[in-house]
């Protein structure tokens, strides 16, 4: 029998200690930015929109912050539907604005901590709805890569291929079997708050499938609606939400767009991350649109 061990290192000396000593103070001093902030998230480190989370208080600020400006302006603050919640990013960032808030995500560990984050920012008028939205009501099978659940998509429904992200199928081997309801029958429960309403759909390449199943009621009650738009994948949206009486096509611009990262990093040092919201011109559409917006006629004058 082997000796008893009786010393066991948490660091070891030299470079071990030294790595651990700089990465836990460079988290401390994240967790005292965090602990200021008006919204508190439970966050995950190694996916993409947590990261944004941890730094900047919130995924896309600069999106979130239009689309505040947005929302007032337009005066339809009743009812706020998430749809593709995520962590609950929007939700969390936009659920005051609203008296109530109906977030839906379909990842079973996702919405977890979606309803923690609801319950720790005290929005007690939001509920989380653990099923994805679809045309019918059905399965599915959410796949995310195992180290960046924030570009989780339905394989079997998306538009988007795995090469949008970058990455290959094999790379989205984490898998979920998942509930799918229909979009027309959950948002049309709704009824008449839909007239006083922000609808957001971020579902990683499922956007036309939801639009065109809730069209009906965009047409009757006109809320104000924003999706995620990857053009050259989606080319179906554009003839969809061109065709929809009663609204102006308006689009979310990224302004740090570049040839690689590098160049990226460069021009962010100079001039920043900026967003801007124009009209689209749907024979000149940007390659990507974080949110572009179906707004009725006439709010923005």
């Amino acid at each position: 029998m082997s000796k008893l061990k009786t010393k066991y290192y948490e660091t070891r000396p030299g470079i071990d200690t030294l790595r651990y000593l700089i990465s836990y103070s460079f988290l401390t001093f994240l967790a005292k930015r965090a602990a200021k902030r008006e919204h508190r998230l439970f966050t995950e480190i190694t996916s993409n929109i947590d990261r944004h989370i941890l730094s900047e208080g919130l995924f896309e600020k600069g999106v979130i912050e239009m689309l505040v400006d947005v929302i007032k302006r337009v005066g339809q603050r009743e009812l706020m539907i998430d749809i593709g919640a995520n962590i609950g990013n929007h939700t969390v960032a936009l659920g005051g604005l609203f008296a109530q808030g109906e977030s839906v995500e379909p990842h079973p560990v996702l919405f977890r901590i979606l309803s923690a984050n609801v319950i720790r920012n005290n929005l007690a008028h939001v509920t989380c709805h653990n099923f994805g939205l679809a045309n019918e009501q059905t399965t599915g099978t959410l796949a995310e890569p195992a180290d960046n659940h924030s570009i989780a998509r339905v394989k079997e429904r998306s538009q988007l291929p795995p090469e949008t992200f970058g990455l290959s199928s094999e790379q989205f081997g984490n898998e979920y079997a998942i509930e799918l309801r229909s979009a027309q029958d959950f948002v049309g429960q709704f009824g008449d708050k839909l007239n006083q309403a922000f609808i957001k759909i971020d579902v990683e390449g499922m956007e036309q499938e939801i639009i065109t199943a809730i069209a009906p009621l965009l047409k009757r009650y006109k809320p104000l609606v924003g999706f995620e738009w990857f053009t050259h994948s989606q080319l179906g949206l554009t003839e969809l939400v061109t065709s929809l009486d009663g609204y102006e096509l308006w689009g979310i611009r990224v302004n740090d767009v570049g040839r690689n990262l590098l160049w990226r990093s460069i021009k962010l040092l100079f001039t920043g991350r900026n967003y801007t919201l124009e009209r689209i011109d749907t024979n000149h559409l940007d390659e990507v649109y974080p949110l572009a917006l179906l707004i009725p006629n006439g709010k923005l004058d």
